[in-house]
C-alpha cells in the first residue's frame, strides 16, 4: 500500500462519495417509507455524518496546507450559502403546510420544531422532549428530520474551533500530530460516552450531539490517511464498506439501542469506502448519470422528503397508500431537483447572489433568512394564546360552577338522560388545540421519570384535619390533583399525594423504556417503601393507582402489588384503588379537532378494545382491607367510550384525563372515597 494524491482528492470531488450520498439518502427514504421492509434504514444518516467529518475536514486541511491558517469566518460563511438556501426555504414551506392542514392542537410543538431547525437546535429540542415526560406522546413533527442537520452544523462550527485552539496552544508541535491527535482523542471520548448514554437512556443519546461527535471524528481522521494506491485494494476496501452499511440496514432495526455500538457497522463500513479512494469500483459506480443526480440532489431529497410522508395525511384525513408512498418519493426527487436548480445553486454560486461574498455580508442575508422562518412560530404562538385566553375564562367559570349535565355528570347513571341546553352555548373545554397543556399536576407533587427523589404535597388544612389520605401512584394519579385540591378543602381532609412518572407502590421490578428511568423508579419505590413504614400514625387510608399501559396485568405485577400494600404498618389502614382510565389512541385530539360536532361519532373507542385489567381488583381480593374504586361508568356506556363527555374534551392525550374533565369526576371520587372510608 503506498499515497497517492489524485486529481479527486486535490479536488476534492470523488464521485465514490456521490455514490455514497445515493446510498444514504435512499437508505433513509426507504426506511421512512417502508420501515418494516428495510429496518435499519436510518444508518443512512450516519453515513452522511462520516461524509461530512472527511469532506468538511479535508477541506480545512488542504485551506491551512496551502495559506498556513483556517480563515474561520469565511469556512463558515460557505456552509451558510450551502446549505441554508434550500433548508430555509423547506422550513417555510413546510409552516405553511402546518398551518393549513395540520389540526391547531399540534401547532405549538410543530412549528416550535420549524423554530428549533431554522435555529439549528432541533436535536437539543427532541433530545430534551424525549425525557420529558409530559412531551412522551408528542407527535412526529414534520421537521424532526432536521435534528440531523442540527448536529452536522454544530459540528461545522466546533471543528474549525477546536483546530484553532489546539494549534495555538501546541505552536511547537506539528500541526498536522496536533491535529491527528485532538481529533484522536475528542472521537475516543465521544465513542465512550455514547456508548454509557446508549446503554442507560438510548432516547437521549440518538439525538445528542455529544455521542454522535465520533461518526465525524471518524470520518475526519479519514482525512489524514493517505489514499490507496492499489486498484485491487482500493476495490477489496470498497466492496467491505458498502457490505457493512448493506448488512446494517437490514440487521439492524428501531429496537436496536443506537447509536453506541451498533453505529459501528455504518460508520466503519463508510470510513472504509472513503479511504479506498477515488480509483474504487464506487467511482464508476458513482460517475453514472443516475446515481450522479441521485448524490447531486441528496441533501435535497433529504430535506423535502420528510415533511411530504408527515403532512400528507393530514391533507388527506387518511394514513399513507402504497400509491402515495411511490408519488412522495417521486415528488421529492422532483423538488429536490426543483430546489437545487433555482434555489441552491444560483445562491452559492452566482456573484450576483452570495457567491464569495464577505462572511459579514452572507450572516446578515443568513440571520434574514431565519428571521423569516421563525416569523411563523412568532406569529402562530400568539395567536393560539389570544384563543387560549377567550375560552379559559369560560372553562374556570364552569369548572368553578359545575353546571347540570357538565362533564362527567352526563354519564351519570341516575340522572340518564342528563341534558342542559346551556352548555350549547359553551365551546368545548378545554379547547382541543389547549388540552394538551390541561394538566393540573403539581411540582411539589411529582418525581419524573429519571428522578429518584420522592416528592410529596400537601392539600388541606395542616392540624384539624377530619381524615388523612395517602395518595400514591403514577401520572395516572396525578391527574386528579385538582379533584383532590378541591375535595380536601371540603371535607377537611388532609390529602398528602406522592406521583412519579411511570411508577407505582409495588414491590415487582416495573420495567421502563431505560435503565435510568428503571433504576428511578426502583429507587423511588424503596423511598415509597420507608416513607409508608415510617407513617405508623394518622393515616386513614391509602389511596393508589396502576397505569395498564395498554396491556392486562399478569401475576407477576399483581403480586407485587399484594407485597407492598402488606408491607404498610398497619394492615387494618385501607388501601384504595382506583381502576385506571381507558387507553385511547394517541391521536385522540387530533380527532376530536377535526370536527368537534361529530367527535363522538368518528373518534369514539369499543370499550373491550381500550379497557385493560390494571390487576388493582385482584390484588384488593388477596387483601382484607383493600378495595377498588371504579369509575368506568364516567368512561364508557353501552360498550362505547367517548372522547367528549357533557361539553368536556375527556383526554388530553392518549391516556390521560384532562383536569376539566378530572374536576368533573370530583364529586364522584370523593362520594367514594367517603363510601370507602366508612
Amino acid at each position: 500500500m503506498t499515497s497517492r494524491t489524485d486529481a479527486s482528492h486535490q479536488s476534492g470531488f470523488r464521485p465514490d462519495i456521490q455514490a455514497l450520498r445515493a446510498i444514504a439518502v435512499l437508505s433513509v427514504l426507504l426506511y421512512h417509507l417502508w420501515p418494516n421492509r428495510l429496518t435499519g434504514g436510518f444508518v443512512g444518516v450516519d453515513v452522511f455524518f462520516v461524509i461530512s467529518g472527511y469532506l468538511i475536514t479535508s477541506h480545512l486541511v488542504r485551506e491551512r496546507e496551502k495559506t498556513g491558517r483556517i480563515a474561520v469566518a469565511r469556512f463558515w460563511a460557505r456552509r451558510a450559502v450551502r446549505l441554508l438556501p434550500a433548508s430555509l426555504l423547506t422550513l417555510a414551506a413546510t409552516a405553511v403546510g402546518v398551518l393549513l392542514w395540520v389540526p391547531r392542537s399540534l401547532w405549538d410543538q410543530f412549528l416550535g420544531e420549524v423554530g428549533a431547525a431554522a435555529l439549528y437546535v432541533q436535536n437539543w429540542r427532541l433530545l430534551f422532549d424525549s425525557v420529558d415526560y409530559l412531551a412522551a406522546d408528542n407527535q412526529p413533527s414534520p421537521v424532526q428530520h432536521f435534528w440531523t442537520l442540527s448536529v452536522e452544523e454544530q459540528f461545522y462550527v466546533a471543528l474549525p474551533l477546536l483546530l484553532i485552539a489546539a494549534m495555538a496552544l501546541l505552536r511547537r508541535v506539528a500541526w498536522r500530530k496536533v491535529a491527528v491527535g485532538v481529533l484522536a482523542t475528542a472521537t475516543a471520548a465521544s465513542f465512550a460516552y455514547s456508548l454509557w448514554l446508549t446503554a442507560w437512556s438510548a432516547s437521549e443519546a440518538y439525538f445528542s450531539t455529544l455521542t454522535r461527535a465520533w461518526e465525524f471524528g471518524v470520518g475526519a481522521l479519514a482525512a489524514f490517511l493517505p489514499l490507496i494506491a492499489w486498484r485491487a485494494m482500493s476495490n477489496a476496501l470498497a466492496v467491505a464498506g458498502v457490505a457493512l452499511i448493506a448488512v446494517s440496514t437490514v440487521a439492524l432495526s428501531g429496537a436496536t439501542p443506537f447509536p453506541g455500538a451498533a453505529a459501528l457497522l455504518p460508520v466503519v463500513g463508510t470510513a472504509l469506502v472513503v479511504w479506498a479512494g477515488g480509483g474504487s469500483f464506487l467511482a464508476q459506480v458513482g460517475a453514472s448519470r443516475p446515481v450522479a443526480f441521485t448524490g447531486a440532489v441528496s441533501y435535497a431529497v433529504y430535506l423535502w422528503h420528510w415533511p411530504l410522508i408527515v403532512l400528507l395525511p393530514y391533507a388527506t384525513g387518511h394514513p399513507l397508500t402504497t400509491v402515495e408512498k411511490v408519488a412522495i418519493a417521486a415528488a421529492a426527487f422532483a423538488l429536490a431537483w426543483a430546489s437545487t436548480r433555482f434555489i441552491e445553486n444560483p445562491v452559492r454560486l452566482s456573484p450576483s447572489l452570495l457567491a464569495r461574498r464577505r462572511p459579514r455580508t452572507v450572516a446578515a442575508w443568513a440571520a434574514a433568512g431565519m428571521a423569516c422562518v421563525l416569523v411563523f412560530p412568532v406569529a402562530a404562538s400568539a395567536t393560539l394564546r389570544a384563543e387560549e385566553e377567550r375560552v379559559l375564562a369560560a372553562t374556570e367559570s364552569l369548572v368553578e360552577t359545575l353546571p347540570d349535565c357538565f362533564g362527567a355528570q352526563a354519564m351519570d347513571p341516575e340522572l340518564a338522560p342528563c341534558e342542559n341546553p346551556e352548555l350549547d352555548a359553551y365551546p368545548l373545554v378545554p379547547a382541543p388545540m389547549d388540552a394538551a397543556s390541561d394538566d393540573a399536576n403539581r411540582d411539589a407533587c411529582w418525581s419524573g421519570p429519571d428522578e429518584t427523589v420522592l416528592r410529596v404535597c400537601s392539600l388541606g388544612p395542616d392540624a384539624d384535619w377530619d381524615r388523612h389520605l395517602m395518595v400514591i401512584g403514577d401520572s395516572h394519579s396525578n391527574v386528579f390533583v385538582g379533584a383532590y385540591a378541591r375535595i380536601a378543602e371540603e371535607r377537611n381532609w388532609r390529602i398528602d399525594i406522592a406521583g412519579h412518572g411511570g411508577c407505582y407502590w409495588t414491590d415487582a421490578l416495573v420495567e421502563r423504556s431505560t435503565p435510568v428511568s428503571t433504576d428511578a423508579c426502583t429507587a423511588w419505590r424503596g423511598e415509597i417503601a420507608d416513607y409508608v413504614a415510617e407513617s405508623t400514625d394518622g393515616i386513614d387510608a391509602f389511596v393508589v393507582t396502576r397505569s395498564s399501559d395498554g396491556r392486562d396485568a399478569d401475576a407477576t405485577t399483581v403480586d407485587g402489588m399484594v407485597s407492598a400494600w402488606g408491607a404498610r404498618p398497619d394492615p387494618t389502614v385501607p388501601v384504595i384503588a382506583i381502576r385506571d382510565n381507558p387507553r385511547m389512541p394517541a391521536e385522540t385530539i387530533q380527532c376530536i379537532e377535526a370536527d368537534p360536532e361529530t367527535a363522538n361519532e368518528r373518534c369514539a373507542q369499543p370499550a373491550d378494545a381500550v379497557l385493560h385489567d390494571d390487576g388493582q381488583a385482584a390484588a384488593a381480593e388477596r387483601d382484607p382491607n383493600a378495595t377498588v374504586i371504579d369509575l368506568t361508568e364516567f368512561y364508557c356506556a353501552d360498550g362505547t367510550c367517548p372522547v367528549v363527555i357533557g361539553g368536556v374534551v375527556v383526554y388530553r392525550d392518549g391516556h390521560h384525563l384532562t383536569a376539566t374533565y378530572a374536576a368533573t369526576l370530583g364529586p364522584y371520587l370523593s362520594e367514594r372515597l367517603a363510601a370507602a372510608l366508612g
